[in-house]
């Protein structure tokens, strides 16, 4: 079944970036000065910017730019929320005349049905999209400060990381681990291993939370 708001939300972004008869493409000059963007200061995550009411995006939930200042492969991505609060990301580099596809990554603005990628749990962190032993290999990178420039979902009630695979567009979960469906997207700026103790206190959160719902599993199933 076509989503019809959904498609006249992308078909609105698609005229947005590259332009039609009435009105030019937007510009990388365009976008900073949108989410707000100075030179003069300096930014660790991506700034955001959110679309207004208009008659052509009334068939979804919001529609979001964000814009990755220092990340050299992607400029910016577009979120367009439908209202099942399920999330369509379509990424773009800037190559310095126009909005291109990053290699790997999803660019194309049509409305397409998206599988559920695999999620993984290494040390306090979830994996989205990677096989057991590339989570494994990356959260090793993490702890190691080696993995400067990955992609992550950061949970806004408990930080909650969940790294997701640029070969693959994230689609709409909640946390993981709380339920929350208020993801912020970032880059990881580490270029120093991670402290060993902010390590353990993670790991420590993600063992509480597993004891807490093995016993609330044990409740229902054996009574008060």
């Amino acid at each position: 079944m076509v989503d019809v708001g959904l498609e006249q939300a992308f078909a609105k972004i698609r005229a947005f970036l590259e332009g039609d008869f009435e009105h030019p493409g937007l510009t990388l000059y365009d976008l900073q000065n949108l989410v707000g963007y100075s030179s003069r200061l300096k930014y660790d995550g991506p700034l955001s910017y959110t679309m207004p009411p208009d008659p052509a995006l009334e068939g979804v939930g919001a529609v979001r730019l964000y814009y990755y200042p220092k990340d050299p492969e992607v400029t910016l991505i577009v979120e367009i929320e439908d209202k099942n609060r399920k999330r369509h990301l379509r990424h773009f580099k800037w190559n310095g005349i126009s909005w291109t596809a990053p290699r790997g990554l999803k660019a194309d603005l049509t409305a397409t049905r998206e599988a559920l990628p695999s999620i993984e749990e290494v040390g306090g962190d979830f994996f989205l999209g990677y096989a057991p032993e590339e989570a494994r290999e990356l959260a090793g990178s993490i702890r190691r400060g080696e993995a400067a420039g990955a992609k992550y979902m950061l949970c806004t009630r408990d930080n909650t990381r969940i790294f997701y695979a640029p070969t693959s567009t994230p689609p709409t979960i909640p946390c993981p681990r709380c339920g929350n469906t208020n993801l912020i997207f970032k880059t990881l700026t580490l270029s120093s291993p991670e402290d060993r103790i902010e390590a353990i206190l993670r790991e420590q959160r993600a063992l509480r939370t597993s004891i807490e719902d093995l016993l609330l599993y044990l409740k229902r199933k054996l009574g008060p």
